[in-house]
């Protein structure tokens, strides 16, 4: 198959996700993380799609949030976050994993919601390799796998949830009783505040 041949069938696939709008990402963070549960989360390289069903999400406040990376003020690794929402947020963990997390709110707020784990649905054999498991449940269960998974990496902090490289789409919308809301994981600071979305099994 010739390059352009291939790449017209990929932007054919794009064009059948209905992604979320700018406005879906300029309320609270705690408003955006629970509602992102059920939807799509989509990265396309030049060779793979990789689709998944978000299924955890942890909320990461403006104010009163010790726990937020904002907190500290704005720094060169946080800048995204005060950025208006709609934009990826990417760090390093470990100096080797990386987090992806959707900015919030409008500019200069410094908020944002972290994808924690999403149900594979498209791409999953080559999720299997870049993640050199063979059981599809545990490819993507955590921050750091979810990244390896979709081959998000540094390289993607700031990039557009509206463009066409990484973006969320409408999928499913669950009902109150279907996510439980609990203390996010992980975390010391402001460990109280129940901030952890989560589909129920």
């Amino acid at each position: 198959m010739k390059v352009h041949e291939k790449a017209n069938i990929i932007q054919t696939q794009i064009d059948q996700f209905d992604k979320l709008p700018i406005e879906f990402y300029l309320r609270k963070p705690e408003i955006v993380a629970r509602d992102l549960i059920g939807k799509l989360l989509v990265r396309v390289t030049d060779e793979h799609i990789y689709t998944g069903m978000i299924s955890e999400t942890e909320a990461y406040l403006a104010e009163g949030d010790l726990a937020s990376h904002s907190a500290v003020g704005l720094t060169k690794r946080n800048s995204a976050m005060f950025e208006t929402g709609g934009i990826l947020y990417v760090y390093q963990i470990y100096g080797m994993h990386y987090c992806a997390n959707a900015v919030t709110e409008q500019s200069g707020q410094g908020s944002a919601v972290l994808l924690r784990a999403v149900q594979p649905l498209i791409g999953i054999e080559q999720m299997k390799i870049n993640r050199n498991k063979i059981t599809t449940n545990q490819l993507a269960d955590g921050p750091a796998k979810l990244c390896q998974a979709f081959q998000i990496g540094i390289a993607d902090n700031r990039k557009s949830l509206l463009g066409d490289e990484i973006f969320i789409a409408k999928y499913h919308d669950f009902p109150d009783e279907n996510i439980e809301t609990t203390p996010r994981i992980g975390i010391t600071k402001s460990a109280d505040l129940k901030l952890r979305f989560v589909l129920k099994k």
